[in-house]
């Protein structure tokens, strides 16, 4: 692990502590990546961890057109705070229609 240090609402923490949530237009949280993987693998700035989320240009470009934020937080905030998965209207699969047959 690095010894990369953040600091996140006042407060200075070790980037192994911490993940980067990724939310959906809506606000709804719907991936998350560590933000220190040890050796090579560090994302420590916003535009680091986006280019490994989404790998080409125009992936990226898509994601922030569409509305797609990313939000550096503590581990243990994110164990304790944020539920991934459809948590409004908008993001909650829609259900197939059934047909009866006519």
């Amino acid at each position: 692990m690095s010894t990369i240090l953040v600091q996140i609402d006042g407060n200075t923490l070790p980037l192994a502590n911490c993940v980067w949530v990724e939310y959906r237009p809506c606000g709804c949280p719907c991936s998350v990546m560590n933000a220190d993987w040890g050796d090579d693998m560090v994302y420590a700035t916003e535009e680091q961890a986006r280019r490994e989320m989404y790998p080409l240009k125009r992936e990226r470009d898509k994601a922030i057109k569409q509305g797609f934020k990313l939000e550096i937080v503590p581990f243990d905030h994110y164990r304790k705070t944020i539920k991934l998965g459809a948590t409004c209207d908008q993001c909650k699969p829609q259900k197939p229609e059934v047909s009866d047959g006519h």
